[in-house]
């Protein structure tokens, strides 16, 4: 035992280490506790309102125990989904995993290290949703100290059975599957999987009821029956919900019994399958595939390309072939457009009659910079941008000795960047002419803003990464984890955008369409000019020294 809790902590540090990070990130991350401490407030007072009104609703009839099923039920889906993602990436596609099977451990002690950071993970979620919400319903209830105790053990082992689960299904998938040459394309999947999960999460909140707690409440209450019958196929919501329901009671008592033994009796098995099935799933990754010549395949590679056409195919492939820039870039760049676009799909023709009728009271120029807000907020920060140079890495100092002039190399980084947030500037204006039905002279002048801020926005992320490179890492996300470029990035954006929108609003002369035009182009021809003579000015200065 000794050596599997020295493992856990090795690798724990490991991943969690602030060694050779510069001063910027440490403070980034001060930053974000600071930023989270709000966002933290907001949430708490969510769930009080939603346990509120159902509690409200549910207590004269003896339901209140149902608010418990449908939070431990809803929670264990969340833990399945989120160890899906963590679990590959740990314990499968992490850079290390080979390096393990050498070094004198068994293999249920190297999985019970690579399962700290994803188990880690799991208790961020817990913490931000099940701990406040048992806290909440505790005091609502007026439940006694035996409730909190419960509650805290229970907080405690909750993750436990559906990281389990799902750690030993991909263990046995992976030991009796073949993935090796769809390694990539399987964290494609699960990436993929796990934005779509997030999107569907939200539609379903956003259908039940149109956001009207009463109306969540007479669901439960018309289907109470159907709710235990779901609570009995997740044991661990039934066992959790019952324990607190009568904490003071034998059944109460036993139930919490039940979940403890269910608990160990999870860990147990982990190991067990860890011991049997990690070592062989872990080794058929090295495994080869044979691969056929075709030489008209290779004619078509080989053929000569304008030198910026086969920059911005290389940037591309760079992004759609790398599981991690995949989703960390191209899925999250067009998260924000396609949500929006589903909910307004979604929303009923009289929904959007209403808001298309209360835009379309506006006069001209108010629409046009609430647009153009609502679009800088959306399409702000783009994580093509800000990791131009350090999604190369080492390969980056290649760059140096190709005869390929440096402006060309920084052009076509940009123009990647741009056409992300143009391709997701074209879902959101779908939704702007279509369904809002704004005015053609209004949505031209807003499409054209747009596109010439979307070029600024590129050049702010690409000079803050050019200045901060992170070009030693050794996996993909490090790209990302753990860097607050993002936060600097909407910061820089929040300033050159800001001080417009102010203007626009503040000034009546700007109250005519025309003039706020004039203006808006004025004032964004400006930017993109000093962006682009300053993006010049450093890549001549800079471009051979960046580290």
């Amino acid at each position: 035992m000794a050596k599997t809790w020295l493992l856990i902590k090795t690798m724990v540090k490991m991943q969690l280490s602030t060694a050779g990070k510069s001063d910027l990130e440490k403070a980034g991350y001060g930053c974000l506790v600071l930023f989270a401490i709000p966002l933290g407030l907001l949430l708490l007072s969510i769930l009080n309102s939603m346990i509120d009104t159902l509690y409200t609703s549910l207590a004269p009839t003896g339901n209140e125990n149902v608010i418990l099923g449908l939070l431990f039920v809803m929670m264990t889906f969340i833990f399945l989904f989120v160890s899906l993602s963590t679990v590959l990436s740990s314990f499968y596609f992490a850079e290390d995993v080979e390096s393990f099977i050498p070094l004198p451990f068994q293999p249920y002690q190297i999985v019970m290290g690579k399962a700290a950071v994803p188990f880690l993970s799991l208790y961020g979620v817990n913490t931000l949703v099940l701990l406040p919400s048992l806290i909440i319903y505790g005091i609502h209830s007026a439940s006694g100290p035996v409730y909190y105790i419960f509650s805290l053990v229970l907080w405690l082992v909750a993750p436990v059975v559906p990281f389990v689960l799902t750690a030993a299904t991909i263990m046995f998938i992976m030991r009796f599957a073949n993935i090796a040459k769809n390694k990539d394309r399987t964290k494609i999947i699960m990436g993929s999987l796990g934005f779509a999960f997030a999107i569907g999460v939200n539609i379903l909140f956003r259908l039940d009821s149109g956001g009207s707690g009463g109306g969540m409440s007479e669901m439960v209450l018309e289907q109470n029956d159907l709710l235990g019958l779901v609570t009995k196929f997740f044991p661990t919501a039934y066992f959790s919900s019952i324990a607190l329901t009568s904490p003071t009671s034998i059944i109460g008592g036993l139930n919490f019994l039940a979940m403890i033994a269910l608990s160990f009796a999870g860990i147990l098995l982990f190991m067990t399958i860890g011991q049997q099935w990690y070592f062989k799933g872990v080794l058929g990754l090295s495994g080869g595939t044979r691969s056929t010549f075709k030489e008209n395949d290779l004619k078509r590679r080989t053929e000569k390309r304008q030198v910026l056409w086969s920059l911005l195919l290389k940037e591309w492939k760079t992004i759609v072939r790398t599981p991690t820039f995949f989703t960390q870039i191209l899925i999250q760049s067009l998260f924000f457009p396609v949500f929006i676009l589903i909910l307004l799909l979604l929303q009923s023709s009289g929904s959007l009659s209403t808001m298309a009728s209360r835009i379309n009271g506006w006069d001209d120029s108010t629409s046009l910079l609430v647009l153009f807000a609502f679009t800088i907020i959306g399409l702000g920060v783009n994580p093509a941008s800000f990791s131009s140079i350090s999604r190369e890495g080492k390969s980056w100092f290649n760059n140096l000795y190709l005869p390929i002039p440096a402006p060309l190399i920084v052009t076509s980084k940009l123009l990647v960047s741009f056409f992300l947030n143009v391709l997701s500037l074209l879902i959101i204006s779908i939704a702007i002419l279509f369904l809002f039905e704004v005015s053609l002279s209004v949505w031209v002048i807003w499409f054209l803003a747009s596109i010439v801020a979307s070029w600024i926005t590129s050049i702010i992320g690409f000079l803050l990464d050019f200045h901060q490179p992170k070009l030693n890492w050794t996996d993909e996300r490090e790209v990302f984890k753990g860097r607050m470029i993002g936060f600097f990035a909407l910061a820089a954006e929040a300033l050159v955008f800001g001080l417009l929108l102010i203007l626009l609003w503040a000034v009546p002369l700007f109250q005519s369409l025309t003039f706020a035009s004039v203006f808006m182009v004025v004032y964004l021809t400006i930017c993109v000019l000093l962006g682009q003579w300053y993006v010049s000015k450093v890549t001549k200065e800079q471009f051979t020294t960046i580290h």
